[in-house]
């Protein structure tokens, strides 16, 4: 199933490539080509494995503005179409194991007081308009679904208790209140996109029923927790999380694994060392074994070369490099284990290039 899909998308690239060259005739590139261009991205094959969801990010030049929308497109390329529409964009389309759903991130305003920004939404496969699912207060950072359909986990930031409410309306002739000052005391005080980080906010992973909406944290941490990733079965979640004194100057994730129980108790799957980064867990399809990406040591850490690593999901044996994909002296990207639990699937970037591989685990 993971080869058919993996070839299914290849396809489709090489037929969005093949239909942009015949119908654009070659010029030199110019300025005012940019806002023509389109980014299609993360694209998600159907648990049948016959459509593919994906993003379409485009410019709008004389609004100043970019939007991005939803698109499925059948995996022989055929019935390619637009499926949301709204004035703002949308994002993360992720298929339900079932099949029944698509769900999607967008901030599309419900209205209600204190819901703010990203939230989940749900596109019924069988028919009618996409509906909102979750009333988060705050910043969405991602969501997985469990293997049954019946939960969400939601990556969460906690809200900014000065963040202004989107839905108040001020009366008439009121002044905008002035902004409070920001006060940075961390080393690590900016990020893109999110802007400032402040001391005393963190994201957290969070169960979503969705039959009863109820929400709760997965774990009782205090430090940042990214990552999500379930076991086959949906009893366990596996994450990363850094328990460092100072993250922001000790930037090293470690993989840790919990029941999928709001409170669990979070178990230490990989020692703290001095590797520059931990990332990216999946599960084996028996729920034995979990691969990662593990990166160089700390000194080396800018040039980005990520290994693949296993580790025994009950921590009875310690990490280990897989030893096939070692002797390629090359990074790894986004694996994906085999459905025979026998190989990982991954992208080898050489140089100016990337490809797929399928690497033998012997686990």
């Amino acid at each position: 199933m993971i080869t058919k899909k993996l070839s299914s998308l290849l396809l489709i690239v090489c037929a969005f490539a093949l239909v942009i060259s015949a119908q654009t005739p070659r010029h030199p590139l110019k300025l005012d080509d940019l806002a023509r261009f389109r980014n299609v991205g993360d694209p998600q094959v159907s648990p049948e494995g016959q459509w593919v969801a994906y993003t379409v990010s485009t410019i709008d030049a004389k609004e100043d503005k970019s939007s991005t929308h939803i698109w499925m497109v059948r995996c022989d390329g055929t019935n390619d179409r637009q499926i949301t529409f709204s004035n703002d964009s949308e994002g993360s389309p992720r298929w339900s194991p079932d099949g029944k759903y698509l769900a999607f991130t967008s901030s599309r305003s419900s209205g209600k007081p204190g819901v703010r920004g990203n939230q989940v939404w749900l596109l019924d496969r069988s028919g009618g308009e996409a509906y909102q699912l979750t009333e988060l207060k705050g910043r969405l950072a991602g969501f997985e679904w469990s293997p049954d359909s019946k939960r969400l986990a939601l990556l969460i930031g906690d809200p900014d208790p000065d963040a202004p409410d989107p839905s108040a309306t001020p009366a008439p002739g009121t002044p905008p209140k002035p902004p409070k000052p920001i006060v940075i005391d961390r080393y690590r005080y900016k990020q893109d996109v999110q802007g400032y980080l402040l001391s005393g906010r963190h994201t957290y992973i969070y169960l979503y029923d969705i039959a009863t909406k109820k929400l709760d944290r997965l774990t009782k941490s205090k430090w940042d927790e990214s990552s999500i990733s379930w076991s086959p079965d949906g009893s366990r979640i596996a994450f990363m999380t850094n328990h460092a004194d100072d993250p922001d100057r000790d930037p090293s994730a470690q993989l840790y694994v919990a029941d999928a129980t709001a409170g669990a108790a979070e178990k230490l799957l990989t020692t703290p060392d001095n590797r520059a980064s931990r990332t990216r867990p999946e599960w084996s399809p028996d729920g034995k074994w979990i691969a990662f990406l593990e990166g160089d040591e700390k000194k080396y850490g800018a040039y980005g070369m990520e290994h693949l690593s296993i580790v025994a999901a009950d921590g009875s044996t310690p990490p280990q490099r897989v030893a096939s994909s070692e002797a390629l002296d090359r990074g790894v990207s986004q694996p994906r284990w085999s459905d025979d639990g026998k190989n990982i699937y991954a992208v080898v970037t050489d140089d100016m290039s990337a490809y797929g591989a399928r690497i033998p685990v012997g686990a």
